[in-house]
C-alpha cells in the first residue's frame, strides 16, 4: 500500500508540476537568435568597425576565428570586426503588474584577443584611455543605449574585469529582477548588452536570452481546484486497481 501511495504522489506531483510550467510567460523576443535579429535593436558608436552580426557554425563572423558553436539552436549574436569600436545589442520589455519571480538568463562568450581587459567607466572606444571590456546591464527608461551613468543603470548583471580569463564561454550567466521589476511596473526597461574594444579584436556571444515571467506561479483558487480534482481523481483510480486485483 506504501509503494501504491508513494506512485499516487508522485503522479499528483508531476501533475501540479505540468499545470504550474504553463503559467511561465517569456517576455524576451527571439532570444535565440534563431530568426536574425527580430525583436533586437543594434547600436555602434559613430566611428566604429563591425557590430553585433549573426554567428553559426564554430568561426566569428568575420575574421573566422575559432569560437564555439552557438549553445542553443543554430545562431547566436557576436561582435567582430577588424578595427576598433563600440556595439550595443538591446531589448526594451514592459512589466505591467507584479510578479511573483523573474529570472533572467543567458549564455556569454567572451573572446578579448588582447592581453588584458581595460574597463574605464565608460563605453565610448574613440579616446586615448584603452577600453576593452564587456558588460550586460538593465538600464532605465529613455536611457541612452551607450550610457553607463548611475542614473541609468539600475542594475549591473555582468561585467568583464582587469584579471578575467581572456577567453571565456559559452557560459550560463542568470539574474533575479523580481524586485528591480516590481519596482518599475509600466516602465520600459532596456536589457543591454555592451561590448567596446580600441586594444585589439573583442568577440562578444549571446544566446540563449531569456526572461521569464513568473507572475502565476503561486496558484490561483481555480488551479488548487483543478489540481485537487485530479490527486482525488488518481486516488480514486489506484483504489479501482487495489479493489480489481483484491477481487481476483
Amino acid at each position: 500500500m506504501k509503494t501504491r501511495m508513494t506512485k499516487t504522489l508522485w503522479l499528483s506531483m508531476a501533475l501540479t508540476f505540468a499545470l504550474s510550467a504553463q503559467a511561465r510567460a517569456e517576455l524576451i523576443i527571439n532570444g535565440g537568435f534563431e530568426s536574425g535579429f527580430t525583436g533586437w535593436s543594434r547600436a555602434d558608436q559613430i566611428g566604429s568597425v563591425g557590430t553585433f552580426l549573426i554567428q553559426t557554425g564554430t568561426s566569428t563572423p568575420v575574421n573566422a576565428l575559432p569560437v564555439p558553436a552557438p549553445p542553443q539552436g543554430t545562431f547566436a549574436a557576436m561582435t567582430d570586426a577588424q578595427g576598433p569600436g563600440a556595439h550595443v545589442l538591446y531589448q526594451d520589455f514592459t512589466v505591467s503588474s507584479t510578479l511573483a519571480a523573474a529570472l533572467l538568463s543567458f549564455d556569454l562568450y567572451v573572446g578579448n584577443r588582447a592581453d588584458a581587459f581595460f574597463t574605464p567607466p565608460s563605453l565610448d572606444f574613440a579616446t586615448s584611455t584603452l577600453n576593452q571590456q564587456a558588460r550586460v546591464d538593465i538600464l532605465a527608461q529613455g536611457a541612452d543605449p551607450f550610457s553607463v551613468a548611475a542614473a541609468d543603470v539600475l542594475l549591473n548583471v555582468y561585467q568583464t574585469n582587469v584579471g578575467d580569463p581572456l577567453v571565456s564561454g559559452y557560459n550560463l550567466r542568470s539574474a533575479d529582477l523580481t524586485s528591480l521589476v516590481n519596482s518599475h511596473l509600466g516602465q520600459s526597461l532596456r536589457l543591454r548588452f555592451a561590448e567596446t574594444d580600441n586594444v585589439f579584436i573583442f568577440n562578444l556571444g549571446v544566446d540563449n536570452v531569456s526572461l521569464q515571467n513568473l507572475t502565476n506561479v503561486v496558484p490561483e483558487p481555480s488551479y488548487w481546484f483543478m489540481s485537487s480534482c485530479a490527486f482525488l481523481g488518481i486516488v480514486w483510480f489506484r483504489r479501482r486497481q487495489v479493489r480489481a486485483v483484491t477481487a481476483r
